[in-house]
């Protein structure tokens, strides 16, 4: 999904929700639904030992335009699994900061879901670093 969607929708949802949180949870809002992608950023490091973001960003953006997936299937994007949603949950129990971070988050992650079942029409990257870890032990790549 293209950046500038998430960051409309998370301002969009920033702006809504500024008088319950303030600045800092609207802050937090563009955070959990923009700043998440950086995991994107990672996983190009880790795979193709390149650490230009440019390069990187074009590299995700060529893919978004031809809607090939294909070289990128099964890739762990670390902020987009079960398990951290599942402790930003687990914070918004005690932080407001945390539950601002996890409206954002909440909106990136409907975004992606939304965008991966109209478009590739798949599961792309792996959505739980457990599995994700279980299926390339076997496979002896991590």
């Amino acid at each position: 999904m293209r950046t500038w969607v998430h960051v409309a929708a998370s301002a969009i949802i920033s702006a809504l929700l500024h008088p319950f949180f303030g600045w800092i949870g609207a802050i937090m809002i563009m955070a959990g639904g923009v700043l998440i992608d950086i995991d994107h950023y990672f996983s190009y490091i880790m795979r193709y030992k390149k650490w230009n973001i440019q390069e990187c960003y074009r590299f995700y953006s060529r893919q978004v335009d031809a809607v090939d997936f294909s070289e990128n299937e099964g890739i762990l994007l670390i902020f987009h699994t079960i398990e951290f949603l599942s402790l930003a949950i687990f914070l918004s129990f005690y932080f407001t900061a945390a539950l601002a971070f996890l409206a954002g988050l909440s909106i990136h992650s409907v975004l992606d879901l939304i965008y991966l079942w109209r478009v590739p029409k798949k599961f792309v990257a792996n959505h739980s670093a457990i599995i994700w870890l279980i299926l390339n032990s076997k496979n002896k790549r991590v």
